[in-house]
């Protein structure tokens, strides 16, 4: 039976009983995605907030009141206008709230406001000190719907109903102690289930009967510690079990309603399980029962299976944190979303649907998960259902996910390992864990439940392998019981039960070895035949034969493997064998034609790079990669993408970490933590959209501008001069709406359904005049669709010229003027007879002489082609620089048919001469001074023995001089050229760099360093001037990137602005590209030069190189 075992593999247990545990054992997980200023936001205190019949959500806050469309910047904002009485009263906006008809009552500090949201109409309502039945006081700070409609107001001292029939207000009095400051907060009001009205103010608690018309007061008692905490009330809510919160300026009580008593809680210091702050502002509960408490110092959820609150505050520096500890208001929304507003911070958005994947890492505080270390290597699930996690440099912990215990082994514990990086964790067929590290390799005993070294346990390694220092990936036990090793130093095979050892190497010599000494992953495959993945290709193993048969990726070839870094080898249960590479994308091997099928960016996988791969139950592939998760569907062969927001641990996952257990949970490890999960269980969002228009732009032929809201219209009408309009609408579906999707149909224009992708508007231009129906339909973030379309009319009047009676009259014209032109044209026939003769003439002439410019233009075209042929010839090959150095890329292209810039390489004494040279002009004048350049240089450095690069420009100064004869009037010819030399020495690690105007340049640890050439050109020193060429020494090592080149890219002009490019940029663009393969740095420079001129001509001949320092 063939063994497969993981470098990181993850425990197994039931993850439904351990979310239970999980549940009420720890500190729930929480992101707060913020909405503030940034994002469109009005004012950054969100006083109150609500979510309307139609799904949009309207906030409250100090400047105006805020419709809210799902995204970035789609708010709409109402403010109070001083000559616009369709404006609120106020800007400052205490309390929102609905009636059955729709419309939003607005509280604010100066009167109540009704806007009836498809009207767009905002009725006002004032104190008269005349009216007794008016407005008590303008300062309203609450407002509220009952449910049989009644709107409730709150002021200062009353308690108002507002019959909205015929304006007039019914004042309710209760308790006022006038010595007690006045308040500018907003005092709730709320209905219990038995239709009882409660209202907070300064002085306590307040129910109203308003059957009966009776109000009874709660109050603080200092002596009876089962009264209100304080008197000061500034929060009441009723959960779904009846029971009524109640929050105060000091401490939350809970109501018992047949008691008529409260119970107390508050902030204890040092209990991290007690109310975060006194001063409490908001209360709600969300679908699991718990009871959300808003305070001054930030929110607490109390949790009354266990009586304890879980507690967060604002952190510096923490994006995914509370965005301020002051919380004014609470509101729970659809999509199983609550709502924060803050004081300052805006508003906070908490999803309390179940994220897809379980999220395990070490955190601060209590009750958490005690990992050595949230940087993940290895995992394994043994025996006893314990999971093993290995990590870089912090040890080995053995996981219980049933009693939550863990235990940490490091090289300094007792017992001990050998070393803290824990790479790779496998089992034998004996029941034996191996453990591999950076320095050795472990084996544990499941029955005796001890670590041995492996020189302990298998004597014949201390003599045949030095595992110190040797890093290992990964094991494998094959159908014969040996056990293979991926280290960095080869790949191991031991039998042992003989003892036997074998260590496979790379050999230059030898095109049937292994690719590389570094092996990261290994598997078996259904023949019998092992892939073994390395940093310089994959090769397949036959074990019969006892040879490697290579597979390497090829320059401009399709069909080869994309990389030659391979992270992971994986044969699925269909026999195919996925490859996950560094930075190239997925790899599909078809047997049949012996190639590779590539999966990239463009199909949907979120990064190039691919750190392993793992099957479902279900048939389907999953990936780690550098930018989250992914997922093949093989059946539609489709690719989906997971992020944070799904509940990753992070982007960035780790090489090697990944394990499926026997009933299919699968575990991926990455630099924060690890993912479990089953693939079958992941809960997608059921929730479909509700898709509504927002509003209209239309642009019309004189340029103006002009925006329609589109609350209540179903038909629009449009003038032929509208030549482009834009359709705005929403998903309002709240969970992750920048992701959420929509596809239209514009009916009688094309008769079928388009895809928008997240594009939540639409624009169409120059449309014929007609009638048209504009269908919309959209989904929510996991591609969940709202079948039922939603439509618009848009009728476009045609010009009068496009009427029926302007086509009658048309008709008239054109008869009468056929008629006319009849009559002209035949008097007119025989004078353009008599000039087409002459014309006839003329023009045999003319082809006469374009027969004779044609045979001319060839000649001189051959000449110049023969002379580029020359010129190529003299340069160096391809495959010479590639044989030199092998990770280059030479970037050419001349302007004209020749050119005159050129580039050069050369090797002598172990030294490789590089060149980039610039001659004077380009086309045939520059093509005869790069013919002239070569050759100097040829003889420099082959004949004259010349090695030092300053010293080969001087001479080649003094030889270009010396090349030109001086004209009849004594006068130098002033042709010369631009080089950047460098002669780089493999034995000293030195590269040595002179140059002539043209630069260097050296990126390191993604910083680039350049050295400017002289200020002087070869060959074009003025008279009497002696100048000589300075030397740069620069020390390299392994990964430096060297760019030398002409001044043709940063020349170029292009852009929107028509410029040059200019250095700055060239800079800044290799710097971006640099990690790339150099093949793809090449292919990316090339496009983006053509990008930038796009239909601008090329001004100078183009040539960049660049090359890589391989190992030293």
């Amino acid at each position: 039976m063939t063994v497969k075992i993981h470098t990181l593999s993850f425990l197994l247990f039931c993850v439904l009983s351990f979310n239970s545990i999980f549940l009420y054992s720890q500190k729930p997980s929480i992101t707060f995605e913020r909405l503030g200023i940034d994002q469109g936001l009005s004012q950054s205190s969100a006083n109150c907030i609500l979510e309307d019949e139609n799904n949009f959500l309207w906030i409250g806050t100090q400047e105006g009141l805020n419709k809210y469309y799902g995204q970035n910047f789609c708010f709409e904002i109402f403010k109070h206008d001083l000559v616009d009485t369709n404006s609120i009263s106020d800007i400052w906006v205490y309390d929102i709230a609905q009636d059955k008809n729709g419309n939003i009552w607005i509280a604010t500090r100066y009167g109540l406001n009704m806007l009836n949201p498809k009207t767009r109409k905002i009725k006002r309502y004032f104190q008269d000190i005349n009216e007794i039945s008016s407005l008590y006081n303008n300062e309203v700070f609450s407002v509220f719907v009952d449910s049989k409609g009644g709107v409730w107001v709150k002021t200062n001292d009353v308690l108002s109903l507002l019959d909205t029939t015929s304006g007039k207000f019914t004042h309710y009095e209760h308790y006022v102690n006038y010595f007690n400051t006045r308040s500018q907060t907003r005092f709730p009001i709320i209905e219990d289930k038995n239709g009882l009205i409660w209202y907070g103010t300064v002085d306590g608690l307040n129910s109203f009967d308003r059957n009966f018309e009776q109000s009874k007061r709660y109050k603080f008692d200092s002596a009876n510690p089962f009264s209100l905490s304080n008197n000061f009330v500034t929060a009441i809510f009723e959960d779904s079990k009846g029971t009524l919160w109640v929050g105060t300026q000091d401490g939350l009580n809970k109501f018992n309603k047949k008691k008529k008593t409260f119970e107390r809680y508050y902030n204890i210091p040092g209990n991290e399980n007690s109310l975060v702050n006194n001063s409490v502002k908001a209360i709600v509960e969300d679908n699991n029962g718990m009871i959300w408490v808003g305070t001054d110092g930030g929110l607490s959820i109390l949790d009354l299976g266990n009586n304890k609150f879980y507690n967060y505050r604002n952190q510096a520096n923490n994006p995914t944190g509370l965005s301020n500890n002051e919380i004014l208001s609470f509101y729970k929304g659809s999509s199983d979303i609550i709502w924060i507003g803050t004081n300052g911070g805006g508003i906070n958005k908490v999803d309390l649907k179940r994220k897809k994947f379980e999220i395990y890492r070490r955190e601060a505080g209590e009750n958490t998960l005690n990992f050595s270390s949230n940087v993940i290597a290895s995992f394994f699930i043994d025996r006893d259902s314990l999971l093993w996690v290995g990590t870089y440099g912090e040890g080995l912990n053995i996981y219980n996910r049933k009693t939550g215990h863990i235990d940490i082994y490091s090289k300094s514990t007792n017992p001990a390992i050998v070393d803290d990086y824990v790479h790779a964790i496998g089992e034998d067929s004996d029941g034996k864990i191996w453990i591999g590290t950076r320095n050795g390799i472990n084996i544990y005993d499941q029955e005796k439940k001890t670590f041995s070294l492996i020189q302990d346990y298998i004597p014949t390694t201390a003599k045949h392998l030095n595992l110190n220092s040797n890093r290992i990936y990964y094991f494998l036990e094959d159908r014969n019981k040996n056990m293979w090793i991926a280290s960095e130093r080869g790949l191991i095979k031991i039998n042992v039960k003989t003892e036997d050892i074998k260590i496979y190497r790379k050999n230059f010599r030898d095109s049937l070895s292994l690719c590389d000494d570094r092996v990261y992953s290994i598997i078996e495959d259904n023949e019998g035949f092992l892939w073994i993945g390395t940093t310089n290709g994959l090769n397949k193993y036959d074990p019969k034969k006892d040879v490697f048969y290579q597979y390497k990726s090829k320059l401009n070839s399709v069909n080869t493997i994309s990389h030659n870094t391979i992270y992971s080898v994986f044969e699925d249960s269909e026999g195919i064998i996925w490859i996950g590479t560094a930075g190239s994308g997925l790899n599909k091997y078809d047997k049949k034609s012996d190639t590779f099928v590539y999966y990239t960016e463009k199909n949907g996988l979120p990064n190039g790079t691919i750190y392993e791969i793992e099957e479902d139950n279900n048939g389907d592939l999953w990936f780690s990669t550098g930018r989250g998760l992914a997922k093949l569907d093989k059946k539609t062969n489709t690719i989906s993408s997971f992020t944070n927001d799904d509940g990753l641990q992070g982007l960035e996952f780790n090489n090697g970490a990944n394990f499926k257990s026997k009933d299919g949970e699968l575990f991926f490890g990455g630099t924060n933590g690890f993912n479990s999960f089953y693939p079958e269980l992941i809960k997608y969002n059921e929730n479909k959209p509700k898709t509504v228009f927002t509003y209209f732009e239309k642009t019309s032929t004189d340029g103006g501008l002009s925006r329609m809201y589109l609350d209540d219209i179903k038909e629009i009408h449009l003038s032929y001069k509208d030549h482009t309009f834009k359709i705005f609408f929403a998903a309002l579906e709240y969970t992750k709406p920048e992701k959420n999707s929509y596809m239209y149909m514009m009916e009688n224009l094309k008769d079928e359904w388009i895809s928008l992708g997240t594009q939540s508007f639409k624009t169409f231009s120059n449309i014929p005049p007609g009638e048209y129906i504009f269908h919309l339909k959209s989904s929510n973030n996991d591609l969940v669709w709202n079948e039922e379309p939603i439509s618009i009319k848009i009728i476009i009047e045609p010009p009068f010229w496009q009427t029926k009676w302007a086509y009658v009259l048309i008709i008239l014209i054109v008869v009468g003027s056929i008629y006319y032109f009849i009559e002209v044209r035949t008097r007119k026939l025989k004078a353009a007879n008599h000039i087409l003769r002459e014309k006839q003439s003329a023009a045999l002439e003319i082809a006469r002489q374009k027969e004779e410019l044609t045979v001319k233009n060839k000649n001189i075209t051959d000449s110049i082609n023969y002379a580029k042929r020359i010129q190529e010839a003299m340069m160096p090959s391809e495959y010479l620089f590639n044989k030199l150095l092998p990770e280059s890329f030479i970037l050419y292209k001349p302007k004209d048919i020749v050119s005159g810039d050129f580039y050069w390489i050369t090797e002598k004494n172990n030294k490789i001469f590089v060149a980039a040279v610039d001659c004077t002009g380009h086309g045939v004048p520059g093509a005869f001074m790069s013919i002239i350049g070569f050759d100097l240089l040829r003889n420099i450095t082959k004949e004259q023995g010349v090695e030092e690069p300053a010293q080969i420009l001087n001479l080649l100064n003094e030889g270009v001089t010396e090349t030109f004869v001086k004209n009849a009037d004594n006068q130098q010819v002033k042709d010369g050229m631009d080089i950047a030399l460098c002669v780089y020495d493999k034995e000293n690690s030195v590269v040595e760099f002179a140059g002539a105007l043209n630069p260097f340049f050296l990126i390191r640890d993604n910083d680039i360093i350049s050295i400017r050439g002289n200020r002087f050109s070869v060959g074009m020193v003025d008279k009497g001037v002696q100048h000589k060429f300075e030397k740069h020494v620069i020390p390299v090592k392994e990964g430096d990137v060297i760019y030398i080149f002409s001044d043709g890219y940063a020349d170029q002009f292009g852009g929107p602005f028509g410029k040059k490019f200019k250095y700055s940029r060239f800079r800044q663009l290799l710097l971006t590209v640099h990690s790339l393969p150099m093949r793809k740095q090449k292919a990316f420079l090339d496009e983006n030069i053509i990008s930038w001129m796009g239909e601008l001509e090329q001004v100078d001949d183009i040539l960049v190189i660049g090359f890589r320092i391989n190992k030293l």
